[in-house]
Order: C-alpha cells, then sequence, then structure tokens
C-alpha cells in the first residue's frame, strides 16, 4: 500500500511540473472564468490574476508559459503589465484580450505580444491559438 502511494505521489508530482501554466489576468472574473473553464480539462496548470499588479507579482512568484491579459482594467493596465512583463521576464508568451478600443490592441502587437482577440472570443480560434503557443 505504501509503495502504491509513493508511485501515485511521483506521477502526480511529475505530471504537475511538466505542465504547462497559464496565467489569466481580467478584472472580469466571469471572463477569468470562462477562459479557466475553456482549458481546464487539457492538463494545463491555470492561475488567475483581477488586474497588471496582482499578475506581475504572481509572475515573480511563479513560472508561466503563457499570460493572457485584458488590456483595460482599473489599477495596472495591460498595456503596462505587458511592458513590465517583457521587461522582467522575456521569455513569456502573451496574449492579449479586450473589448474596447482597437488601439490598445494594435498597441499590445507592437510591444510583442503573440497573438490580439476582441470580446467576445472566438471560442475556436483562440482555444487553436493558446494551444499553439505552448506547443
Amino acid at each position: 500500500m505504501l509503495y502504491k502511494l509513493k508511485r501515485l505521489s511521483i506521477r502526480l508530482l511529475t505530471k504537475n511540473i511538466f505542465m504547462k501554466r497559464i496565467l489569466v489576468v481580467d478584472d472580469n472574473i466571469l471572463m477569468r472564468k470562462l477562459i479557466i473553464n475553456l482549458f481546464s480539462n487539457q492538463n494545463f496548470n491555470l492561475d488567475e490574476a483581477s488586474d497588471g499588479s496582482e499578475g506581475l507579482l504572481k509572475m515573480s512568484k511563479n513560472h508561466y508559459d503563457l499570460v493572457i491579459t485584458d488590456l483595460i482594467m482599473p489599477g495596472m493596465e495591460g498595456i503596462e503589465m505587458i511592458l513590465e512583463a517583457k521587461r522582467n521576464f522575456p521569455g513569456v508568451k502573451i496574449i492579449a484580450i479586450s473589448g474596447g478600443e482597437p488601439f490598445y490592441l494594435y498597441l499590445a502587437k507592437k510591444l510583442g505580444v503573440q497573438e490580439i482577440f476582441t470580446k467576445p472570443l472566438e471560442k475556436n480560434k483562440f482555444i487553436t491559438v493558446v494551444s499553439d503557443a505552448l506547443a
């Protein structure tokens, strides 16, 4: 019995170490939950933050393979978070989303994000782009 528990613990730990990590940053809790639910059954380790400051704090404590961020949020907005993330975590991939002004999406693309999306999200395309970014 102890042997089986040790094997299970090692298997779960190993699986968790090699799972891709995604951070979802959006002030809208419903949007965060929608994105998290899209990927919850795909063996990704998902985390969330409600604004750019919280997102950067989480990024300083954990490695993320991909950050999905809204651009217009109270507190630290997405553009400012992207600038800080690119400066402090140079290898991180970022996907920007926004339901607001298209100029912010244009600016995010110029800052080097992987892809941009308008809200509401095109679900199938969004899933494909996220999966490709983590491949």
